[in-house]
């Protein structure tokens, strides 16, 4: 049987055994390649940046309608950050 070639073959980034370079699935440890930010990620980075800019909000100024506005800006930040730190391809468990 002959041996297959270099190019054919690429490793796990998770597991490190041999799979096939255009797999989306490992079939040794179950790993998946996922593109871009997962609903948590982009829920959790919103969430944070809402909460921080509405607490730096509420430190300079007494609670009005700046902090909700201060808050819509942390969360379509937070959002923003998340598409832009998860926007390549990563390899999830």
């Amino acid at each position: 049987m002959r041996k297959p070639e270099a190019n054919a073959i690429a490793l796990c980034p998770v597991c490190r055994q041999p799979m096939r370079p255009t797999s989306e699935k490992c079939p040794s440890c179950g790993a998946e390649r996922h593109y871009g930010p997962r609903v948590v990620d982009s829920a959790v980075c919103a969430f944070a940046g809402m909460v921080l800019l509405a607490a730096l909000s509420t430190l300079l100024l007494p609670i009005s309608l700046w902090t909700i506005m201060f808050a819509a800006i942390g969360l379509v930040a937070g959002f923003l950050f998340s598409h832009n730190r998860f926007s390549g391809d990563r390899w999830l468990k």
